[in-house]
């Protein structure tokens, strides 16, 4: 069944709204069952909205987080809280722009795969002329060791005559 826009716009805002906490009630909840928090997600330019997922799969969201430095509220000391109590934390924000290629690719990390793949050439020409050196070597050898016996057989020949 299709359901059109009409519909959803006759239902009330409430019901598409997510349950909201504040910091002070969410500390409550770390103190008796930090536990059962599963993650708490960072959103937003400074992370001034959170979203706390729960072991069962509920979800709610932290709604007085304020950018402060001395500020409780702050999206950075929620979050060292949650360190504290050994709860993951991601700020999506932070993690988009580490996974974003182009201008912000560390330069010396293209360098080092390039000295790896130059590297990997060098071992492999290295081998090629290392196996070449023992051929020529072995050869050489062959070749002296005919001629000590090509000197060794002349004089006996000449002797027994």
């Amino acid at each position: 069944m299709v359901v059109g826009l009409g519909s959803l716009t006759s239902l009330p805002p409430s019901s598409f709204a997510m349950p909201s906490l504040t910091v002070r009630e969410f500390s409550v909840i770390l103190k008796d069952s930090y536990k059962s928090v599963k993650t708490v997600e960072f959103f937003g330019s400074s992370g001034d909205r959170a979203t706390v997922t729960l072991l069962d799969g509920t979800t709610f969201s932290i709604s007085d987080l304020y950018e402060s430095p001395s500020d409780p509220r702050s999206p950075l000391k929620l979050a060292a809280v949650c360190r504290e109590y050994g709860i993951n934390t991601k700020f999506q924000l932070l993690e988009s722009l580490a996974k974003k290629d182009g201008r912000n690719k560390v330069y010396m990390n293209s360098r080092v795969a390039e000295a790896a793949v130059k590297q990997e050439a060098k071992k492999q020409r290295m081998a090629l002329d290392e196996a070449q050196r023992l051929e020529a070597v072995e050869l050489y050898e062959a070749e002296q060791s005919r001629k000590a016996a090509k000197i060794l057989e002349v004089p006996e020949s000449t002797s027994s005559e």
